[in-house]
């Protein structure tokens, strides 16, 4: 269910029965269907979109909400406002409101695919900002999903998060700092194995950002894949390469099922 101040998602519906949901969510100033031309428009290097190479896979392209940048003083796309990209530290009280109203969206999305499919068969990844917020409501959700795919990212409130390791210790961070509401688990989030990559050279995120995500989750004691690729820039991952990447991952951890090669 999405509440109503948020867009419903894009869908792009397999081609062959359903069997698996990939739930995709973009970057700072795009929308779901912008963020679904990007994804499909590079093949892998088979020759075949991830779309083609994954065809009992239901792709969900949620949408952000339009938010008010207090950097660029506009309205903008966006999961959450977010003073500074070298420092996402700075003035982080700017980022609860929208963290805690993205999370609630993305839940109901991922519940909803869940009860679809199961759990074991729904995956949340995201790229830059869609990255940041996807590992937030992958945190605040109910159960163990299939696996995690970020890219180029980072982990809001990394500090906080990453010392958040007793027992009770996230539930309280994400009610009393957040005001999320943690669910009952019906099983532990923290085994949801988790795929980080991040281009070295990225101009928008700097890498240290995305070791400093992989650490913090590290210390939750979550199972992380960690990437690094050369060269390619901040939609680095979304080139033939790293979409060679992805697939590989999701295939060898045994997310999905292999359509075509």
């Amino acid at each position: 269910m999405t509440p109503s101040n948020f867009e419903p998602p894009y869908i792009v519906l397999p081609t062959t029965q359903h069997t698996h949901t990939i739930i995709a969510l973009h970057g700072r100033g795009s929308q779901g269907p912008e963020f679904a031309d990007e994804l499909f428009e590079q093949a892998t290097s088979s020759g075949h979109s991830l779309q083609q190479a994954f065809s009992s896979t239901k792709w969900v392209f949620p949408s952000s909400q339009e938010r008010y940048s207090t950097v660029f003083q506009e309205e903008l796309d966006e999961w959450f406002d977010i003073y500074s990209l070298t420092d996402p530290a700075t003035r982080e009280e700017l980022q609860i409101e929208g963290i805690r109203d993205s999370v609630e969206s993305l839940r109901g999305i991922v519940s909803d695919e869940a009860r679809i499919v199961g759990p074991e068969r729904v995956v949340l990844m995201g790229l830059s900002q869609g990255c940041a917020i996807g590992l937030m409501t992958l945190l605040a959700s109910e159960f163990k999903i299939a696996g995690f795919v970020g890219l180029n990212g980072w982990l809001p409130f990394r500090k906080q998060v990453g010392e958040s390791t007793g027992k009770g210790a996230l539930a309280e961070f994400f009610g009393s700092k957040l005001n999320v509401e943690l669910p009952e688990r019906t099983s532990s989030v923290r085994d949801t194995p988790i795929f980080l990559a991040h281009c070295v050279d990225d101009e928008i995120i700097d890498i240290e950002l995305g070791r400093q995500a992989r650490d913090a989750l590290g210390s939750l004691g979550m199972s992380i894949v960690w990437k690094e690729e050369k060269e390619g820039g901040h939609l680095g991952m979304l080139n033939t390469s790293g979409l060679d990447t992805i697939a590989t991952f999701l295939r060898d951890w045994g997310i999905l099922d292999r359509q075509i090669c």
